[in-house]
């Protein structure tokens, strides 16, 4: 089994700059880098060219059912069907029949168009590299020498299952990612869903003898008193120390009224972030909170919901209904947090 490394690390604590350092430091070690979103992996793309020009000929980089499909259900299909050639692409919003059997792969992983339903494109691949002796994970072993999996808290249900043999194969695997930026999710199985969010820490440590864990509660990105804001969302971890020297002044968190809006946006420019599209930004050109993970502003801007308003009054984070949502967006920011209250 292979050195396998979790870092586990908070919002700006260059994860990704992480990943993408250690990929690019061996030219003769096949590597791939997997993320869940597109908009992460068009990052990641960006940052390398950015780095080296292109992406050198041995790394791979592919969002993580890009992966799954091409890497394992396809080659492996007809451990499962008794045929090859079925499989064609990803039905992410459907889901199973009902009353459909695994006993009945075809009715059960694909719709009427031979699309595996996101739910169960880990479990397939699972079930593929069990029905072929272990022939997923071998041929993986073949191709890769190192895997590295951004945004690792977004995996859930099946995922971790196809993680665990990931761990206990001759690749080196590398996890990177914070579970308390767990806005998204590969998929709604119901399978280890104890371990979604900060339960992904639970699963890490039954784990601790395949897989080494580093744990980084500093933040390149973010000015001590965001971190000390981002800090009372989730108390049961480290708190997070800033390594920014550099101010623009006034930093920290601001409430703004909405009648001091237009002159404390023309003032700071900040970018500004709410919960969902449906949300009043009162004119003002906004994304949502969840697309924004990942990137980096000087100032942020946030419309909060009910709940973030009564943390920002009360500081208890038990009310939230949405904690990594408001620390998604806090955190987005190096210099300063205004809320529109």
């Amino acid at each position: 089994m292979a050195e396998n490394l979790a870092i586990i690390a908070a919002a700006g604590s260059l994860k990704t700059e992480t990943v993408i350092e250690r990929a690019l430091k061996d030219p003769g070690k096949r590597v791939l880098i997997t993320t869940y979103t597109r908009e992460n992996l068009a990052q990641i793309i960006r940052r390398i060219e950015g780095r080296v020009g292109v992406v050198p000929a041995n790394v791979s980089v592919m969002t993580w059912f890009s992966f799954l499909i091409s890497q394992a259900v396809r080659p492996y299909q007809c451990a499962v069907l008794d045929r090859i050639g079925f499989a064609r692409g990803l039905n992410f919003k459907g889901k199973h029949q009902k009353f459909a059997k695994k006993e009945e792969a075809e009715r059960y992983f694909f719709d009427s168009n031979r699309d595996i339903y996101r739910d169960g494109v880990s479990d397939f691949a699972c079930i593929a590299d069990a029905r072929a002796g272990g022939s997923v994970i071998g041929r993986l072993e073949q191709r890769f020498d190192h895997i590295y999996i951004d945004e690792v808290q977004d995996l859930v249900g099946y995922d971790l299952e196809f993680l665990d043999l990931l761990f206990k194969s001759k690749i080196a695997v590398t996890v990177v990612g914070d579970p308390r930026q767990h806005t998204f999710s590969t998929n709604t199985s119901m399978k280890n869903k104890k371990y979604q969010g900060v339960g992904f820490l639970d699963w890490l440590k039954e784990r601790s003898s395949s897989c080494d864990y580093e744990e980084r509660s500093t933040s390149a990105r973010c000015s001590q008193e965001i971190c000390d804001f981002a800090s009372m969302i989730f108390p049961e971890f480290d708190p997070l120390v800033s390594t920014r020297e550099s101010s623009y002044g006034q930093d920290g968190i601001h409430i703004v009224a909405q009648n001091n809006l237009e002159s404390y946006v023309a003032k700071y420019r900040p970018k500004v972030l709410r919960h969902r599209r449906n949300v009043n930004t009162c004119g003002l050109e906004a994304i949502n909170i969840g697309v924004s993970k990942g990137c980096t502003y000087d100032r942020v801007l946030i419309f909060p919901t009910k709940p973030m308003r009564t943390f920002i009054e009360d500081g208890d984070p038990g009310k939230l209904k949405a904690p990594e949502k408001l620390y998604v967006a806090a955190t987005r920011a190096c210099y300063s947090v205004g809320f529109v209250i």
